[in-house]
């Protein structure tokens, strides 16, 4: 398996996208959010998405031209749309727009619609917890992309439906907690199946509504369904995060029909030195994360983690040691840059 340096991922991802049209600024913050995602662990989320964003672009599902309109607002709310450009792109200014209200009201929250895939969820909580500020954020995918089966169901149904929040630390180990509501991530599907491997047992079903792990079963023909997460506790929060982030914009839930693959999300952005004090806030949590490390270690286990932290250990890792990325990711990655007379190497190791 090839292994790259993330600033060689992010030069080749950003010169992709630029040749295929993008903006140039458009095509940094979507190729170092691709990457960054790789960085975390979140190979999902990273540049295995370039061919498909690549996709989008040639038939216009991603509007190169995009401009962030703000539709409505109050001192501390917002109705946004992000024109269906680069999903990072503008689910960046949504929150930058956040976070500005919220410094200056305590709390706020923003209504985002019309914006392309946005990637990793946990990213925008990422950058309330850089500004001090606690966050939780519900996504769907704009009414498309039904995967899901209702708890109880065999059809899909439902989006994966992310819910992330933020808890903001000193020292920059933030809390970050970035879920599916179901059992596993598409993106991870595809991996799986890319690398010939068994899905988690209990994460998905074939067409028959049997459990089964392999991956291709889910894509097929005839198609099958993700599970949620929990059973009906994941089908509850799956459902609610659909509704926040797609009734309330105005993008619409997901339902049947609809074909063109983006995101709307509903978040709130909390100061917790407005609400209640930044210090006290800090050592409520710090006693509570010491609290919770400081029980027993099951069988095998050397350490306790809390939300945030795999994710800094692979960046750290994988920063130093580069990241992995699958030949046949790779090499749809390279098919895509000679159609736009970009060459592409792939390292010896």
């Amino acid at each position: 398996m090839p292994t790259f340096s993330a600033q060689n991922l992010k030069s080749a991802s950003r010169d992709i996208f630029i040749a295929a049209g993008a903006r140039p600024d458009d095509a940094r913050i979507t190729a170092d959010a691709l990457v960054d995602a790789n960085l975390a662990g979140h190979d999902s989320h990273g540049i295995m998405r370039i061919p498909s964003y690549i996709r989008w672009m040639e038939s216009g599902d991603i509007n190169v031209a995009a401009e962030f309109r703000v539709v409505s607002e109050t001192d501390a709310f917002a109705v946004v749309d992000g024109d269906w450009g680069f999903g990072q792109v503008m689910a960046r200014k949504a929150m930058e727009l956040g976070i500005a209200k919220a410094a200056k009201a305590g709390v706020a929250s923003i209504s985002a619609r019309g914006c392309a895939h946005i990637g990793r969820a946990g990213d925008y909580p990422i950058m309330a917890a850089e500004a001090g500020f606690a966050s939780t954020l519900f996504l769907n995918t704009h009414g498309a992309g039904s995967l899901v089966a209702p708890f109880g169901g065999i059809d899909r149904r439902l989006s994966a439906n992310p819910i992330a929040i933020g808890i903001p630390r000193p020292g920059g180990d933030h809390i970050i907690v970035d879920i599916s509501t179901c059992v596993v991530a598409e993106g991870k599907l595809r991996n799986f199946r890319t690398a010939g491997q068994p899905a988690p047992e209990g994460s998905i079903i074939d067409a028959e509504g049997r459990p089964t792990t392999d991956a291709s079963k889910f894509y097929g023909p005839p198609e099958g369904a993700i599970l949620p997460i929990a059973g009906h506790k994941g089908f509850a929060l799956g459902l609610a995060s659909d509704i926040l982030a797609g009734a309330l914009s105005g993008a619409g839930c997901t339902r049947e029909g609809v074909t063109r693959v983006g995101n709307s999300f509903w978040v709130t952005i909390i100061d917790p030195d407005r609400v209640r004090g930044r210090a006290a806030f800090d050592e409520d949590v710090r006693n509570l994360v010491e609290w919770v490390k400081s029980s027993r270690k099951a069988e095998g286990v050397s350490e306790i983690l809390v939300a945030g932290e795999p994710e800094l250990r692979s960046a750290a890792k994988r920063e130093k040691e580069g990241i992995p990325v699958h030949a046949d990711t790779w090499a749809s990655i390279v098919e895509v840059g000679k159609r736009y007379n970009v060459a592409l190497e792939t390292p010896d190791s």
